[in-house]
């Protein structure tokens, strides 16, 4: 007999703290200078996000909490951003920044360091797909059954079980293996490995349209206490999903909200690293510009003018209409840049950085066709690499 949990568990998703929480920021800018040091046309900048390089400026530290973990993260980032003061490290590639950040805060993991990542291509929620916005209601309040029927069609591959604490590993082996075939499930994929969990943040890079934030998250988990009292499960391995091997995975399991109490959950210390962008250089020089524009404007135009109107006489004409009308066109133009120009600058952040990262990866042998060692999954994995997204062929 089936039994229904996940009303009970989407109800309590967002409530129910699991996590302590602190935030790194990785402020980064787009490097403006060409390599003769001079300044490149802010226009080109504007229009066309016409340049290759970028800077991180500095780490940012935020933390609501004075747990004695995040107090050596905040030493971390000093550290390094007197290194970035000092000009000790010019020019840094993102990924030798997330490489220090790992060495410096996955250290002994037996003395409570960081020891589980996850990688996001965007800043999105921690929320199982199970329950993300564009599930049907029906298919969550009758979850249970779908399983159960799934396992009687497929005895050889899955078995149903019901949710009970006891059960509850058994349960997620089971589960982890509907995840494998492409089905949403109430479990978060976590990894040891925090190179695996980088190269899922910038899993797909390529084909995106537009601006992300690169999320890297850092978990210093206590695997027998955070199994009793919080969330995570260390799913037994089996031949058939060979995916849970080669990630180095693991598992949140949100099916553990339909009946865990609240006051005997023991928070999971959560790092978050994230990408901020600054594009300021390129709206001060378009407002710099603007601003000349309009000077010269002022210059064409004469200063009795609007007295001439309130003593009734006709104000003089402009010494230079066609230049006057070209001038406002220009400022009009610089408003519309300055609009659409963040958009586009932090696109050509976004992709700089998840290709860095990508590149590096691949130079120690992180390659992303060894995350799906199972054949169906690598053929879907070829496939999406060779084939044009349908709104690309639509252009």
């Amino acid at each position: 007999m089936t039994e229904e949990i996940y009303n009970e568990v989407q109800k309590r998703l967002l409530s129910v703290k699991l996590f302590s929480e602190a935030e790194i920021k990785i402020w980064v800018r787009p490097r403006l200078e060409q390599g003769d040091g001079a300044q490149q046309d802010p226009f080109n900048l504007a229009q066309y996000g016409d340049f290759s390089h970028y800077h991180i400026e500095r780490l940012e530290f935020k933390s609501a909490t004075s747990n004695g973990l995040f107090s050596q993260v905040k030493m971390v980032v000093a550290k390094i951003n007197q290194m970035l003061k000092n000009g000790d490290i010019q020019d840094w590639n993102i990924f030798y920044l997330y490489k220090e950040l790992i060495q410096q805060l996955v250290k002994d993991r037996s003395q409570g360091y960081f020891n589980y990542f996850r990688g996001q291509f965007d800043d999105w929620p921690l929320v199982p797909s199970l329950f993300r916005n564009n599930t049907k209601k029906s298919f969550i309040t009758t979850y249970d059954r779908i399983y159960g029927d799934i396992a009687k069609e497929y005895p050889d591959i899955l078995s149903y079980i019901p949710y009970s604490r006891e059960r509850a590993e058994a349960r997620a082996e089971q589960l982890a293996m509907l995840q494998h075939y492409g089905m949403r499930t109430s479990l978060l994929d976590i990894t040891k490995n925090p190179f695996i969990a980088l190269q899922f943040m910038v899993l797909g890079y390529a084909a995106a349209d537009h601006w992300h934030v690169n999320s890297f998250d850092l978990y210093a988990i206590d695997e027998e206490r955070h199994a009793e009292e919080n969330v995570f499960v260390a799913v037994v391995k089996n031949d058939r999903n060979k995916r849970i091997k080669a990630q180095k995975g693991a598992f949140f399991d949100y099916d553990y909200l339909n009946d865990i109490k609240e006051t005997q959950i023991h928070l999971i210390p959560r790092l978050k690293v994230r990408v901020a962008f600054d594009v300021s250089d390129v709206d001060d020089r378009l407002k710099d510009q603007q601003g000349e524009f309009r000077q010269l404007l002022g210059l064409l135009r004469p200063e009795e003018a609007s007295h001439s109107e309130e003593q009734g006489q006709t104000p003089r004409k402009l010494s230079s209409p066609l230049l006057a009308k070209q001038l406002e066109g220009n400022i009009k133009d610089i408003d519309e840049l300055r609009e659409k120009s963040p958009d586009l600058m932090k696109t050509r952040l976004s992709f700089l950085l998840s290709r860095d990262t990508s590149q590096k990866l691949q130079e120690y042998f992180y390659l992303e066709k060894n995350l799906f060692p199972d054949f169906d999954k690598y053929i879907v994995y070829l496939q999406q690499k060779n084939i044009e997204p349908r709104e690309k062929l639509n252009r």
